[in-house]
């Protein structure tokens, strides 16, 4: 015993330093913790780390009971003398009475120990991490109690250090031996457990940054208490990057609210008195944040706590599986995104199928009805019968064309320079006049030509779907539709209001837009409207907006809709402009002439062949009919020149546009029109050179016809 009558080592309590100086771990733990007990005659000696859980509790790593060794279990320390250890960090002594003043305390009640010291084990930071105790079944002196306590102060430096020493051997162990499988995600899963169980904190989680963002990201995952906690996973979180600096890579950051409602509400342990203490950044080989590690505990932590070198060797193993899953999430995104090529391919196909049969019907009956119609007396009576019929037709082939625009994408006609105010007047001819009937359409177009890449047909379609719709939301009565065209250019503030085609090219465009005075939408409609298949009317299709917005896509425009319940709506498209010299010309007019009077018409289909050169014939033009390519070019050579072909682009064999070259071979420079169900652009065909061919879409009335040939 030295001067301030504390014992030396070994020398009241019977210690083999030798014994104790060869070994390490838990060897170490356990032969100390044999040696005490012999040495101050203690029934039960334990060595012990504090764990993690929802309750606190201790996790006995070595121990002596009635001179044998119990090995590793577990207990709560609640009502026990070893919990105000751990919550104080200092000694306690209580060398009789333990029953009467800890009378929950479970173990020491059930072994009726009466006596009791013990000292906290305390981590690089100060804070408790585990404890070592001795106990006897009888009271005991003050003076064994202190020597005891003694010789606990003077190892518990060491047995806290070999205890961190087996934390770190278990996580490298866990880290080593690996998830048990390939998959990336079950590795994430199993750092942040290695994480939490490794630093004794409350929880961990791995959070992996969203795209460009390195501020914010996801829960990739999370270990509370030992315990995985699926409900946080994939929460998005935020990252303080205003936190202080410290040590090692950590900074001081929020807790992130998402993660405070994903964690167990526990009475003796309410989530939030969790703090996020420290975040540590994970960053790829360039240097960039991918992701970063989260501690969650209900008490500070000091940076010392951290361990560097095993906290760099967790970080290594999180952002190297972080990059397995980016990696696995890009192969998976492009597998889905190969599968619905596939499956848009294959309903392309079928649906050009069907829309080229379909409207081969739509086109011979169309010819029909219109032919009947110049046949009719005036004012006779079935007059009215063919007018509702043709509109039944019209609609019929509206809605065709809904079902193939989802379909149609890059292997559509290829946009050229247009004249949009051309486009506007020619689809005002196309609303059905019943969808006029009480409502006023007023043209407000910019003057002059308002030139930009357009493809005619489609920005058809989408204008009419947006008048017929603007007419449907005005209802029976009485309103007002205004279609306007501007040369304008899109400020920041209009960009952030666009629905679609945020990063549109910077410069001029061009303004379509489309005004009415109806009802107006909601909140809820407005995020909805452009939904396939979503509708308000009793037996409407729900494909009118959906297709619109298709259409926006393909000409890589801009969209925004300004709506209020009550006050009307606006739909605003915007599409890139381009020079007005560019369109003031429409394609293919250049080297017609109005005398066309000799017509070829080819198609496979005998009906709309006929139908066709029936609408020719009225307009006084003598026709001749080919079912194919060999007969074409057998009449150009028997009966030819022409002054014009009338071509179906889709036929067995040889289709329209080989077809057509075939014949511009014979004749150059043959004016032709090409008509189809199901259009195919002629350079998706493989013929650049025929690119200024007007289309007609099937079905097409005689005005149509008329105009392509003859204008």
């Amino acid at each position: 015993m030295d001067a301030s009558g504390v014992p030396q080592l070994g020398d009241s309590c019977g210690l083999n330093l030798g014994a104790l100086a060869g070994l390490h771990g838990l060897d170490f733990c356990q032969e100390f913790a044999g040696q005490l007990a012999r040495g101050t005659g203690a029934d039960l000696v334990t060595v012990g780390e504090l764990r993690v859980r929802e309750s606190r509790r201790i996790g006995v790593l070595a121990s002596s009971f009635d001179g044998l060794p119990l090995g590793d279990f577990e207990y709560d320390i609640r009502g026990a003398p070893c919990r105000d250890v751990v919550l104080s960090a200092a000694p306690q002594v209580h060398p009789g009475r333990v029953p009467e003043l800890y009378p929950d305390g479970g173990m020491f009640i059930e072994e009726g120990l009466r006596s009791y010291a013990g000292v906290a084990l305390k981590d690089p930071g100060g804070a408790a991490c585990g404890l070592v105790q001795a106990a006897w079944r009888e009271n005991i002196g003050d003076g064994l109690a202190q020597q005891a306590v003694a010789v606990m102060q003077q190892f518990a430096p060491r047995l806290g250090a070999e205890i961190a020493g087996l934390r770190r051997l278990a996580a490298l162990a866990a880290l080593a031996a690996g998830p048990g499988s390939s998959c990336p995600r079950a590795a994430v899963r199993q750092i942040a457990q290695v994480l939490q169980g490794a630093l004794r904190v409350r929880g961990a989680f791995v959070a992996e940054c969203s795209a460009g963002r390195p501020d914010r990201g996801r829960v990739a995952a999370c270990c509370i208490g030992g315990r995985l906690a699926d409900a946080a996973e994939g929460r998005a979180v935020r990252y303080d990057a205003a936190g202080a600096r410290l040590p090692n890579g950590w900074e001081a950051v929020q807790l992130p609210e998402g993660l405070r409602q994903a964690l167990p509400q526990q009475p003796q342990n309410r989530a939030r008195s969790l703090q996020f203490c420290f975040g540590y950044l994970l960053r790829d080989a360039d240097g960039a944040v991918t992701g970063w590690l989260g501690l969650l505990h209900d008490r500070g932590i000091g940076a010392e706590a951290l361990e560097p070198d095993l906290t760099a060797l967790i970080a290594a193993r999180c952002g190297q599986e972080l990059r397995r899953c980016a990696a696995r999430q890009r192969r998976q995104q492009a597998a889905a995104a190969q599968l619905v090529r596939h499956k848009a391919e294959s309903l392309g196909r079928l649906a050009g199928a069907i829309a080229h049969e379909y409207n081969n019907l739509l086109a011979w009956m169309q010819g029909r009805a219109e032919l009947a119609m110049a046949n009719l007396e005036a004012a006779h009576p079935a007059e009215q019968h063919l007018q509702a019929v043709e509109q039944g037709l019209r609609a019929s082939a509206g809605l065709v064309r809904q079902l193939t625009g989802f379909v149609r994408g890059a292997s559509g006609p290829v946009p050229a320079p247009c004249d949009l105010n051309a486009i506007v007047h020619e689809a005002m001819e196309l609303v059905p006049l019943a969808c006029r009937k009480g409502k006023a359409v007023v043209l407000d177009l910019a003057e002059g030509v308002q030139a930009a890449h357009l493809d005619p047909e489609e920005v058809r379609e989408l204008l009419l779907n947006l008048v017929l719709n603007a007419a449907e939301a005005i209802g029976p009565g009485a309103g007002t539709i205004t279609v306007k065209t501007r040369r304008t250019c899109l400020d920041a503030a209009e960009r952030r209001r666009l629905l679609k085609g945020r990063r549109m090219a910077a410069g001029d465009c061009l303004l379509l837009e489309v005004s009415d005075t109806g009802g107006g939408m909601g909140p809820d409609m407005l995020t909805r409207i452009f939904d396939p298949f979503y509708t308000t009317k009793p037996g409407g299709r729900g494909l009118g907006m959906a297709v619109a917005l298709g259409i926006i896509s393909r000409h890589q425009g801009g969209l925004s809709v300004e709506s209020r319940e009550g006050a009307g709506s606006v739909i605003r498209c915007y599409f890139p402009a381009c020079a007005a010299a560019a369109a003031a010309v429409p394609p293919a007019a250049a080297g017609r002439t109005a005398a066309v009077r000799r017509i070829l018409v080819v198609d496979d289909e005998d009906t709309v062949r006929r139908a066709v050169a029936g609408l020719l014939q009225l307009r006084g033009c003598e026709v001749a009919q080919a079912d194919g390519y060999d007969a074409a070019l057998a009449l150009l050579d028997a009966k030819g020149p022409f002054d014009g072909a009338v071509i179906d682009m889709s036929m067995p064999g040889r289709g329209g546009w080989e077809t057509l070259a075939g014949l511009r071979a014979a004749q150059p420079g043959l004016m032709a029109v090409m008509m189809s169900g199901f259009a195919i652009s002629a350079a998706a065909a493989g013929f650049p050179d025929l690119a200024d061919v007007q289309v007609l879409d099937k079905p097409f009335t005689k005005e149509k016809l008329y105009k392509a040939l003859f204008r």
